[in-house]
């Protein structure tokens, strides 16, 4: 068995999973990568923090036996519910029976409906709002309905009469104590933090939360029929909060000045209808305990409650072939919410042991770092003892937050683990605003259980620049190897995975610093890197990013150039490859801190492809002829390079003509030549494909140079520029710019043109084109 070198996407579709934002949900695809590569049918499989249910459900189905445990208890009960969903009409008739139900003589759905009314600005009758846009403390400002009188479909500015119905629920009425008693703890313990909470939701919406609420309670006893209902609920309750600033953004955990306030009973009904059409397939046989799975050798999976430590109690030392899983959250905000919502959903009592999270003076940075190193550290160190010699501890997971790489490297450090693989993939063109700050990515780290060398411990000054040392060598490295300027992610990154692998993590897991073993790392880390600014490193800010890059000019090609060269020759060679397969190629071929990030490989393919059917379809010329009205393009003959070549310098040609230059074709380093009094004002090269660093030794001064590319090319070049400032920064000052021939054309049908109008060309986004990017795209 071996691990898989290259980065595993997440290909999953993206269904709905109540609090998608909040859990974090594993791929099914990755888990079954994994599960293939590392494990036997019959093994047993582990995973420590299931808030989901995708591993158990994967891993039973490859024929492997598994313990899913998770314990926060209402992620727990939400991984066992969503592992066996009823079917999508047993779904229907308990959100039609709840529907049906009485509430001042009208059913409840018409009674719940009727609290989002607003009239319609066409037909001007009574009609129920999706969803109105509340401005902070002024309440709703824009209303989205379709009408159920006219049918038409609207986005309007609230009404008068909307902000009084708004104002007409009380903020701290009945509904408002009902909330506040069923969820806040014994003795009134820290009511502030609940009543911060509850001030999260609108007077209007909680009142449709606790109406639903009585009647779920009052009518819905079967166990099953309760279930379905407190999980529509709960995707209420998160629905229900001031947390989303625009109706398909994710919840953001902050004050916004604008906030969406949804149709309670519209949520409720979608949410219904999304479980019904794509309800993951049920887990059969669910065991109802750990011994359960242990005695039995087929593939049987238990979900429920627990921790890492319990199970290390549980489950015999030197058993698992895996563990597979994402850490929790570090945000102590989440687990506070998860109280709530489980106090509403389950209990108080259900979730007592939650209630720690709502103690407002553990909202301090340094106790939540201690909180969380403690218990991953703890975790980790339980789970490494279940490991077999030469099993895998993997770990699939987004993060946005170093510390969260920082603990999970440290605490596999403590317990001796071995470091497999470390693979990060941030998104296409994010970069961070500041110095040290993280990037969201997505993480792949694999860890071994095998004998541990005898480690010596150095003394805490030699340990701290041992550290600091490693730290700078891996982070001139990474930029080396990856030869581009880069967010502070992937330098941080490498420095952690060098002294992971020189050992200096465990060594100082082992020793007794002054300083918390994560806190003695960190600023060693950080000194380490700072110091490299009087050596070769450097940076470039502007103030929308700042990225880390070597002085000295590296010797390996941008990363960029080499995946570009790499998807080309793969697509030249195979005329038509599966979109998946494409990326798991190039993923393969440049693994480990050369994983692209996600959408690079689309975005090289898309220059030389066309993608239908999902795959890409190879073309060995280019496509015709661009529409700048259209979006991307409108292609309406296949043409090979030179034809598109030969035409964009007749257009160039033509322009030139009308601003009365002498125009020449091949001279010197150009392909087209503008020339004024005998000299050269502007010179036109056409490339099939663009490097800086090809076009930096021409000499073309006192002229002005512009490159011509492809319009297929254009996205690509854009990139580049993008993640090559000081190459393009460099390009600009040698005289060089760039021209795009859809707007040369465009130019072209004006009936006056001045000279100076070339301006309004040049550039990848030029100012022809409308955009305000032009001034960093030049």
């Amino acid at each position: 068995m071996s691990v898989p070198a290259g980065f595993i996407p997440n290909r999953d579709p993206q269904l709905f999973y109540p609090l998608r934002s909040y859990v974090r949900v594993p791929s099914a695809t990755v888990a079954a990568e994994y599960l293939a590569a590392l494990t036997a049918p019959g093994d047993l499989v582990l995973d420590p923090f299931a808030s989901t249910a995708t591993v158990a459900r994967v891993a039973q189905k490859m024929g492997r036996r598994v313990i899913a445990v998770e314990s926060n208890p209402l992620w727990s009960w939400l991984a066992r519910t969503m592992a066996a969903l009823p079917s999508a009409a047993e779904l229907n008739a308990a959100l039609a029976r709840l529907g049906d139900a009485l509430k001042d003589d009208v059913p409840l759905r018409t009674h719940i409906n009727r609290l989002y009314t607003t009239v319609c600005a066409g037909c001007r009758e009574p009609t129920p709002a999706d969803y109105f846009i509340h401005a902070r403390d002024a309440g709703p400002i824009r209303r989205h309905y379709t009408c159920a009188h006219c049918g038409e479909t609207r986005d309007d500015s609230a009404t008068e009469d909307d902000l009084k119905r708004a104002a007409a629920f009380d903020a701290h009425g009945l509904a408002y104590h009902f909330a506040f008693q069923r969820v806040v703890p014994a003795e009134n313990l820290h009511a502030d933090r609940v009543r911060k909470i509850l001030d999260v939701y609108t007077p209007r919406n909680l009142d449709a939360l606790v109406t639903l609420t009585v009647k779920i309670d009052a009518l819905f006893r079967q166990p099953r029929e309760r279930d379905i209902l407190l999980l529509l609920l709960l995707h209420l309750l998160d629905r229900g909060t001031s947390f989303y600033p625009a109706p398909d953004a994710p919840p953001q955990l902050t004050v916004h000045k604008q906030f969406v306030e949804f149709n309670l009973w519209r949520e409720m009904e979608a949410a219904a209808h999304a479980l019904g059409e794509h309800a993951p397939e049920p887990i059969g046989d669910l065991a109802t305990s750990t011994a359960d799975v242990l005695a039995d050798q087929e593939p049987r999976a238990f979900i429920g409650r627990g921790s890492a430590k319990a199970l290390a109690r549980a489950v015999p030392e030197q058993c698992a072939a895996l563990v597979l899983s994402a850490p929790p959250t570090r945000k102590l905000a989440v687990w506070a919410l998860s109280y709530f919502w489980g106090a509403w959903i389950l209990g108080r009592a259900a979730v007592e042991s939650l209630i720690a999270s709502l103690d407002a003076h553990k909202g301090d940075p340094g106790w939540e770092r201690r909180w969380y190193f403690d218990s991953l550290t703890g975790s980790v160190d339980a789970l490494a003892k279940l490991l077999r010699r030469d099993a895998y501890a993997v770990f699939a997971f987004d993060e946005t937050w170093h510390e969260v790489i920082e603990t999970l490297l440290l605490a596999a450090a403590g317990a001796r683990l071995e470091l497999e693989t470390f693979l990060f993939q941030p998104r296409l063109g994010d970069f961070p605003r500041r110095e040290f700050d993280s990037i969201a990515g997505d993480y792949r780290v694999v860890f071994s259980r095998r004998q541990p060398a005898p480690l010596k411990i150095l003394a805490e000054p030699q340990l701290a620049e041992k550290i600091r040392t490693a730290a700078l060598a891996a982070g001139r490295e990474v930029l080396t190897r990856r030869g581009e300027p880069l967010a502070y992610s992937w330098v941080h990154h490498a420095a952690y995975t060098r002294a992971f692998a020189e050992g200096y993590l465990a060594q100082v897991m082992k020793a007794n610093t002054k300083l918390a073993p994560n806190r003695f790392v960190f600023y060693a880390v950080r000194e380490g890197l700072s110091e490299g600014y009087a050596h070769d490193l450097d940076h470039y800010e502007t103030p929308e990013r700042f990225i880390w890059l070597r002085s000295t000019t590296p010797r390996d090609a941008p990363l960029i150039d080499r995946v570009d060269d790499a998807v080309r020759e793969i697509l030249a060679a195979h005329r038509s490859i599966a979109c998946e397969e494409l990326q798991t190629v190039i993923y393969r071929q440049f693994h480990g801190d050369l994983t692209p990030e996600a959408g690079l490989v689309e975005l090289c393919a898309a220059a030389y492809a066309e993608e239908h059917d999902g795959a890409w379809h190879y073309t060995a010329g280019d496509r015709g002829i661009f529409d700048p009205a259209g979006d991307r393009g409108i292609f309406d003959r296949e043409e090979d390079a030179e034809t598109e070549k030969a035409h964009a310098l007749d257009v160039l040609a033509r322009l030139g003509e009308r601003m009365e230059y002498r125009i020449a074709r091949s001279a010197a380093t150009f392909d087209l030549i503008w020339e004024w009094d005998g000299e050269i004002s502007h010179g036109f090269l056409w490339r099939d494909r663009a490097r800086f660093d090809d076009l930096l030794p021409l000499q073309i001064a006192p002229a002005r140079g512009y490159l011509v590319v492809p319009e297929t090319r254009v996205d690509l070049l854009r990139e580049r520029v993008h993640r090559l400032p000081l190459r393009a920064d460099a390009f600009r000052e040698a005289g060089w710019d760039f021209v795009r021939v859809p707007f040369a054309e465009q130019l072209l049908q004006a009936e006056k043109i001045e000279r100076h109008d070339i301006q309004l060309i040049t550039g990848l986004v030029p100012p022809a084109a409308g955009e305000r990017t032009q001034l960093e795209l030049f």
